[in-house]
Parts: structure tokens; sequence; C-alpha cells
């Protein structure tokens, strides 16, 4: 199998499932609770190992797992404050669930959702940002961020091969002091994530870490947690006043859950160590050039366009398809006929998109000739029913 799908789930190593194997057996032999105990360390040091992916400014305590990324969101978002009518900032490529969770939000609580600038590709405008240049038709007029009072976005769309200028949009909230809630879920393991000084993080294993499905995370910095209320109620997140309202517990620990697959968290665990020990900037690297590879190889195979800019650091290459062909078929076939995994992606993931797309992904361990066997699959392809 031609693996290039670290997009959609990611290729774990021999190693990462062989520590999930071993934690299953110590589930099986000391029983779940004491296995977790077992493991208490192994856990720390995952969570202080993502604090330190994402910047010098947080700490493994303030991390805490999750069932996904779009778990973790949804969670932070039902716990986050907002004053009545307040307006929240995004951009026109958030991911369908994470969009689906704001305008819920927006119909219970009347808040507005306003659109960031954005360049034909997708990637938010600076420089229409510094002119006051957020889209609001409630207010009659462009806003500025100091206008806002939450700003959310996906470092890197599932949908698009870019990279948001995270780091530029975050000096600008934090000038302005506006939160600021970043998706790494794309973003993590793939580019840098440092930098950014976002108020809240969230992201997951499976895509470009290579761990297991089932499990997220959540990052805030200082302060923050305690500006939080509960998201879901439980005795993991929360404790009794007497008959009054939960209240939270300390810090991160208000946004976790409790009863979880501690299987999967060893194996990003393990995933995480590999990362560090590879060397991250070494991992970028090797995935930016075999995108840029790819993006020369696959334009034009078929009739398929990618939409890609030739020089973008993400790993994601999206290609629009010729006239009448099905992406969700091709993509089919390339698994059935060719062992070439590839991702089709529907209209619904996300407002930006007007039709469906095949997407490719190449992590570290590809080779260049995978996206070249891709490439020739696609030409070969031209004109089946």
């Amino acid at each position: 199998m031609t693996h290039l799908d670290a997009a959609g789930a990611a290729r774990p190593s021999a190693a990462t499932v062989a520590a999930q194997v071993e934690f299953l057996r110590a589930e099986a032999e000391l029983g779940a609770y004491v296995a977790e105990l077992a493991v208490a360390d192994v856990l720390a040091a995952a969570r202080s190992t993502l604090a330190g992916l994402l910047g010098p400014d947080l700490a493994g305590d303030d991390v805490v797992f999750h069932s996904s990324a779009s778990g973790a969101f949804a969670a932070l978002l039902a716990a986050w404050p907002l004053p009545e009518r307040a307006r929240v900032a995004m951009v026109p490529s958030e991911y369908g669930s994470n969009r689906l969770v704001l305008e819920a939000r927006a119909a219970l609580a009347g808040v507005d959702l306003l659109d960031l600038p954005v360049d034909e590709q997708g990637v938010v405008d600076l420089a229409v940002l510094d002119r006051a240049g957020i889209s609001s038709a409630g207010a009659g007029r462009p806003l500025g961020l100091d206008e806002v009072d939450l700003v959310v976005f996906p470092h890197v769309p599932s949908q698009r091969g870019f990279v948001q200028p995270a780091a530029g949009i975050g000096r600008r909230c934090a000038a302005a002091g506006v939160p600021l809630v970043v998706d790494v879920a794309q973003s993590l393991g793939q580019v840098d994530t440092t930098g950014i000084q976002a108020s809240a993080y969230v992201g997951t294993s499976r895509k470009w870490l290579c761990g297991p499905r089932g499990v997220g995370f959540v990052a805030l910095r200082a302060g923050v947690a305690e500006r939080l209320g509960v998201a879901v109620p439980s005795l993991y997140s929360a404790r009794s006043d007497q008959g009054g309202p939960p209240l939270p517990l300390p810090g991160a620990a208000r946004i976790s859950v409790g009863e979880a697959s501690v299987v999967a968290r060893v194996g990003l665990a393990h995933a995480l160590t590999e990362l560090v020990e590879s060397g991250p900037r070494l991992v970028f690297d090797r995935i930016a050039a075999l995108a840029a590879h790819g993006r020369r190889v696959l334009d034009g195979a078929g009739g398929w366009r990618v939409r890609d800019r030739p020089d973008s650091a993400s790993g994601i290459i999206t290609l629009r398809p010729p006239e009448g062909v099905d992406p969700v078929a091709v993509r089919d076939r390339l698994y059935r006929d060719e062992q070439v995994l590839t991702s089709a992606i529907p209209p619904t993931r996300s407002r930006d998109l007007r039709g469906p797309l095949l997407r490719a992904s190449a992590h570290a361990y590809n080779e260049p000739g995978d996206l070249d066997r891709l490439a020739r699959a696609l030409a070969a392809d031209t004109g089946r029913a």
C-alpha cells in the first residue's frame, strides 16, 4: 500500500503499535486503572512534549487529553465565556465540524460570526486586517480586531495546502487584547507551531503526529483556564457546591474528560517521542520537500490540477478533478486497483469549497516515488467510467 493520507490518519510506526499492545496486555493483567497509574509518568511526559511543540509559554499542566480535536474544540467553546451579542471572527476555510459548533453557539446565544479577510487562496491578509478589514454585515462596516471578542481558525485547513500566518495573527490578537483559539490538528507534526502565542489550542493524535485515533488535546495558556466555565460537568471536571451549580476544578482539568482510551494516549506518547528523537525540523523539511515534488508531478496528470501554491510549506496537496470526474470514485479505484491511499474531500468540509476534491498528503515515511506512482495512476485513469 502506498500511503498518501497523513492528513486523514497517518501510519503509526511498528514501535508505536508495539507500545499500545504492551499496554493492552498490562490492562488485561493488572486491570485498566492500575495499568493507567503505571504509565502516569509516560502520559505526563507526553503532555509536556505537546506543550513544548506549541511554544515556550506552555507547560505540561496546561495540556489535557480529549477524545479528538473536534471534541476538544466543542468542549472549549462550550466553556468559553462570551458577552451578549459577541463577535467571533473566523475564516471561510474553517473545518466543517468546528463551523457547526460555532453556528450552534451563534444560534443559541446570538453570537455574530464574522469573516477574517483572506486572499484568493484563503490565506488571512494581514495588511487588510491591519486596516480594520473584518467583514460584518451587522455593523454595516468592516471592523478592527479590537472590536472582536474571539478569533478562531485552523492553522492548516484540511481541504487546502497552505499555512495561515498564525504567528502574525497571534501578535495582532495579543496587541488588541483579543483571545485566540487555533486548531493545530493539521499542522502539529508537519509545520512549526511555536511562536503563535494563542490563548488556546486544540489538536489530534492521528494525523501528522502519527499516533492512533481516539485521542486529542486542549492546551491553555497560563491564566486562560481560570476564565473558563465547565464544558461537561463530571467528577473529572467539576465539584459540587452543596446543591449549587458545578464549580470548575482548578486549571485545565475543567476541560478534561474522564473515561478514555488510555491505550490511544500511550500510543500518542510513543509517537511524540519518535518525533522529538527524529528532529521536528528535519521532519517538517522532508514533508515540505515531498509536497513540492508532488505538486510538480501531479499538476496536469490525467487532467487533474493542483490548487495549492508550489512553495507552500504544507504537506497537503489538493487536486481539482477534470470535468465530469468524480473524486470519490477515483479515490476508490486508486485504493482497489493501484493500492494507493488518498482522500476525497466533499464540498461540505468547508465553506470555501465549490466542489469535491482529491487530496494527497505524504509524510516523512514516504518517498518521492510514491507521488510519482500516484501521478501515473491518475494519468492512466483518464476517461474511465
